[in-house]
């Protein structure tokens, strides 16, 4: 029994004084800054494909070099530029686009240009061909101006109607009086215009039928007039002659 202890006891004693182990993992070793991995791994330490003396390839590399595969690669200021197929067939409709409404802006404002243009020869052909070069026209103009300024004073204490009428008909007839060239080309102006009219064209006329009508006959009534005034001096003259035996001279006579 004894012995037994003393036995213990030196494996006891023998256990203290032995060298303690750490049960630590070991140190990994320093990664060098020129060190090349894959993935966080060695190149070296990638197994190759089983049977086969190859290199087994990263999958994480496979799928980025597919994603590459899917992108469109071009050359810009010496830089390689990836874009996908769907964006650039996306930019190329919107460019179409831009193009076709902008060639569109373009000939709108073209055409508009061209009919301001053609208005503009319009007017100008028009206003050269109402003016006579036989009439000058800037005092034939003041003379209508004023006649228009003096029937406007004459019925300026006369109704409404009688003030709108008396300067145009006034100012209608000196422009025919002191301008008849350009008064004419005027009137023929304004009919071409009426007749896109057929109602005013046919009312026009009607209404210069009557306003010639009225004119022959107050010439009518004139010569009427004059004709009766010639003969009642006539007879007047005659009754003084045989009443008082004085010849007048008598126009009748001479005729």
């Amino acid at each position: 029994m004894a012995s037994r202890i003393a036995r213990y006891s030196l494996v006891a004693v023998a256990s203290a004084l032995a060298t303690p182990v750490a049960l630590a993992e070991p140190t990994p070793r320093k990664r060098n800054l020129y060190d090349e991995e894959v993935d966080g791994h060695d190149a070296s330490t990638v197994a190759p494909v089983p049977g086969t003396s190859e290199v087994a390839h990263d999958p994480e590399q496979n799928k980025t070099n597919d994603n590459s595969s899917t992108l469109a690669t071009s050359t810009v200021g010496g830089m390689r530029v990836r874009s996908s197929e769907a964006l650039e067939k996306n930019v190329g409709v919107a460019r179409k686009w831009l193009a076709e409404k902008t060639e569109q802006g373009q000939q709108e404002i073209d055409n508009a240009f061209q009919k301001y243009l053609h208005a503009e020869k319009s007017v100008t052909d028009t206003i050269a061909e109402l003016k006579s070069d036989k009439e000058d026209f800037l005092p034939g103009g003041i003379y209508v101006l004023v006649s228009a300024l003096s029937g406007s004073i004459l019925a300026r204490n006369r109704g409404l109607a009688l003030r709108t009428v008396t300067p145009l008909v006034f100012g209608a007839g000196a422009f025919a009086y002191f301008l008849p060239n350009t008064f004419q080309n005027t009137r023929g102006l304004a009919w071409r215009y009426e007749q896109r009219a057929p109602a005013l064209a046919e009312y026009h006329v009607k209404t210069q039928e009557q306003l010639e009508g009225l004119a022959k006959s107050v010439d009518s009534a004139v010569d009427d007039g004059m004709k009766a005034l010639e003969d009642g001096v006539h007879k007047t003259r005659q009754f003084i002659a045989d009443s008082t035996g004085l010849q007048l001279p008598d126009e009748k006579k001479k005729k």
